[in-house]
């Protein structure tokens, strides 16, 4: 299976100038065979664990927490390929803002793509780019699985309204192995297509932000061990921007004190 026409290239300029292009760009085989079945079996394993973070009223089929009990997925958020495109592309220093695992199920029948932006366009950045996110499947998709579809515009042009955008940009069905990521700005209109069909699709989703922006959202617990604890200052650092959720929820705990107080 190969992956749908993008830049032949590994390198780090020619990915960066195609998302300027199109605001966003294929990352083939970012995850090993090996990886994915390590990130798959945690899917599981959570799920039968910790159920109670699963089909909640964010998503059905998905959680937000797997970082509290899953470190594996952490090789994901901080790749290297992708932590150098990210940190290229936004023009300093970045952090993590949300990892969400979501399973679309099979169908009996076929659903239009559900147009979407997860946020609004950040004007005052050149590339408009608020928010990265990438997605990495967790199962190889072809022409007949439930996929993810993006309409590409250019960084930094103008911001059109759907049906506006998708007679200029058109629609991008990502098709691609298990382990291979699309990076793109959350605000490109996006979405799932389902059809019709008997296999489950699995995705991991990152996305990334700037250290002095707000939270994107409030769905991920952050792990004290990731912003507090870890050895490496660089990675308290990453990790160090709490979103709402986590600040609350150390207050209702009685928390804070036991933490050192730190929050944003």
């Amino acid at each position: 299976m190969t992956t749908t026409p993008n830049v032949a290239s590994n390198d780090l300029q020619a990915r960066a100038d195609f998302f300027r292009d199109h605001s966003y760009v294929v990352l083939p085989d970012l995850l090993s065979p090996d990886l994915v079945a390590e990130m798959n079996a945690a899917i599981d394993r959570d799920h039968a664990e910790h159920g109670y973070f699963w089909d909640c009223e964010v998503s059905r089929n998905g959680t937000s927490n797997l970082l509290l009990t899953e470190p594996v997925f952490e090789e994901a958020v901080r790749h290297p390929d992708v932590l150098a495109l990210v940190e290229t592309l936004m023009g300093g220093p970045v952090c993590f803002e949300e990892l969400s695992v979501q399973i679309t199920r099979p169908s009996a029948e076929a659903r239009p793509t559900g147009w979407h932006r997860d946020c609004g366009h950040w004007v005052d950045h050149p590339l408009h780019l608020d928010y990265p996110q990438i997605i990495y499947y967790l199962t190889d998709v072809g022409e007949g699985d439930h996929h993810f579809t993006i309409s590409p515009e250019p960084a930094g042009g103008d911001v059109l309204d759907t049906p506006a955008q998708l007679e200029r940009g058109g629609a991008f069905p990502f098709h691609g192995n298990a382990g291979t990521g699309i990076l793109f700005n959350a605000a490109t209109l996006h979405g799932a297509t389902l059809v019709k069909t008997g296999r489950e699709r699995r995705i991991l989703q990152v996305y990334y932000g700037h250290p002095d922006q707000p939270s994107l959202s409030q769905v991920t617990l952050m792990p004290p061990r990731l912003w507090r604890d870890d050895p490496d200052p660089e990675i308290r650092r990453f990790y160090g921007k709490l979103n709402r959720y986590t600040q609350d929820m150390r207050r209702w705990l009685g928390a804070d004190d036991e933490m050192g107080g730190r929050g944003r």
